[in-house]
């Protein structure tokens, strides 16, 4: 039975068996076993198609497939069977992180293959590109000629052990893929290929360099043109971090320019952080029929304890609820997608609701829910509201107006979540600077068992966190250390 074969084989005889209590109802998930980065995310026949990092046989990161699910709608996702697995020579330890592309009906995805080497000697390792071609979305073929990107294809000073992760797009009639690398001088740097047939490509040079200020390896990098600006998103590692910014281990950026791709230039004008919470990373993006830039990323962060795994689950990883992007006012906003608004049931609301203390709020609870909220502040220095509640367990969101900051407080979520950032400061808190609009604060917040997604004044700023409460744990609580007004409140259950 070849790898393929086995890995489907091995997935629906165990997609039954997984342990359902953290499972989410409204995200992209696997079926069973371990999810990372966000893979192909693409339009094609109709359809958004989402592939992933996956190792099908554990509830931990190992030998690289690449999962495969579809939707109509971002929301309601059917599996399909396993896209690839690491069953050649050029993939033999890991079919790693890539971008799709349509080419006259047929889709094309570009990925890296993982190649160890000596496990004493890791500068052994290689990475390398190649191109596998379907006729229908579902199965893929990998090129004859793959590797089409191998270490001869790399300037001197690139690491061949660190080239991983090409986001392939077509401008003219030129195709382009921009591909994480690492110098010799270990600091991150995106490199720029092109070609005009997807099987030989030429090296146009190095698009953006680190230069040991800005991460230690460029992964995962995304680019696209949007409104007047083009785009590029990326996940640096290991970024230093910077006030509240790049708390996590890895981090995730965007930065808006102007791209030069024959002159391989690019010159931005500004660079900041994606999402200010604990959970998000390799972010995709797409373009589909209705002229929407729509992002996606893994719902988890390298490095970290992961409660379904640590209990034995079957399963570990989702992604983020997709995220339309804007910019707005020199900034690129993250928006929830419309479709989300379809699978809204049981709608409860409530307007001019004074708060100082603690209020709970009939009907305003549940484990599947949206909330929206224009609070005003009034005369509150501190104020917000506690989610997930029961017993001892609570996950807080609040307005420090002393910091001018939105708060995200999983301390006492219902599992001790650690990992190596930890041993620097609090690892239970994420903060971003907000500013209140006419003195009110506008939330829209995505809860699904287990994770917390805020958006926070229209979506100029979003936290992201997994959560792990007991079942029970449904109660919302406001609270406030004086006067403020609850102008509108719009909760719903949602049920895809």
């Amino acid at each position: 039975m070849s790898k393929l074969s086995k890995s489907r084989v091995y997935v629906e005889k165990n997609k039954d068996k997984v342990n359902s209590e953290f499972r989410l109802g409204y995200h992209a998930m696997a079926e069973v076993g371990w999810i990372n980065d966000p893979n192909g995310f693409c339009w094609y026949n109709r359809e958004y198609h989402l592939f992933f990092q996956y190792h099908p046989y554990s509830s931990e990161w190992g030998p690289m497939h690449w999962g495969h699910v579809k939707s109509k709608d971002l929301i309601k996702w059917e599996h399909l069977p396993v896209a690839l697995a690491p069953d050649m020579y050029y993939d033999a330890q890991g079919c790693f992180s890539g971008s799709a592309i349509e080419i006259d009906g047929k889709l094309y995805l570009m990925y890296t293959g993982n190649l160890n080497g000596d496990p004493e000697y890791p500068e052994s390792n290689r990475q390398v590109q190649n191109i596998a071609m379907s006729e229908d979305g579902i199965e893929f073929k990998k090129l004859k000629n793959n590797p089409v990107l191998d270490t001869k294809d790399l300037p001197d000073h690139a690491l061949p052990q660190d080239f991983r992760d090409p986001k392939i797009f077509k401008q003219g009639d030129t195709f382009y893929s921009i591909i994480g690398s690492r110098h010799l001088d270990t600091s991150g740097q995106l490199l720029l290929y092109k070609s005009k047939t997807l099987e030989s490509w030429e090296y146009l040079g190095v698009l953006f360099h680190s230069q040991n200020k800005f991460g230690k390896m460029l992964e995962c990098p995304d680019f696209f043109k949007l409104q007047d600006k083009d785009v590029i998103i990326m996940s640096p590692q290991y970024l230093e971090r910077d006030g509240d910014r790049y708390s996590n281990l890895h981090s995730c950026v965007y930065m808006l320019g102007k791209m030069d791709l024959e002159n391989c230039k690019y010159d931005y004008e500004i660079i900041d952080q994606l999402d200010f919470g604990f959970d998000f990373y390799a972010p995709q993006t797409l373009a589909d029929d209705k002229g929407r830039r729509i992002l996606i990323a893994w719902m988890q962060m390298w490095e970290r304890s992961m409660p379904t795994n640590d209990k034995s689950h079957g399963w570990a990883g989702a992604m983020t609820l997709p995220r339309e992007l804007k910019i707005i006012d020199g900034k690129l906003y993250q928006l929830p997608i419309e479709e989300v608004k379809n699978y809204r049931v049981n709608p409860v609301s409530y307007q001019n609701v004074k708060v100082n203390g603690d209020l709970s709020l009939k009907g305003v609870e549940g484990q599947s829910v949206e909330l929206e909220l224009d609070i005003d502040a009034l005369n509150a220095n501190t104020f917000g509201l506690k989610v997930l509640m029961g017993e001892d367990q609570q996950t807080v969101i609040y307005y420090d107006r002393t910091e001018g900051k939105v708060i995200l407080d999983r301390s006492k979520n219902g599992e001790d979540i650690t990992g190596r950032e930890s041993l620097e400061f609090n690892k239970d808190i994420r903060k971003v600077p907000v500013a209140l609009m006419d003195n009110k604060l506008k939330l829209r917040i995505f809860i699904d068992r287990s994770s917390v997604e805020v958006f926070i004044q229209e979506g100029e700023r979003v936290m992201t966190a997994t959560v792990y409460p007991k079942a029970y744990s449904k109660a919302i609580e406001f609270f406030s250390d004086d006067n403020i007004s609850v102008c509108n409140l719009n909760k719903w259950e949602i049920k895809p």
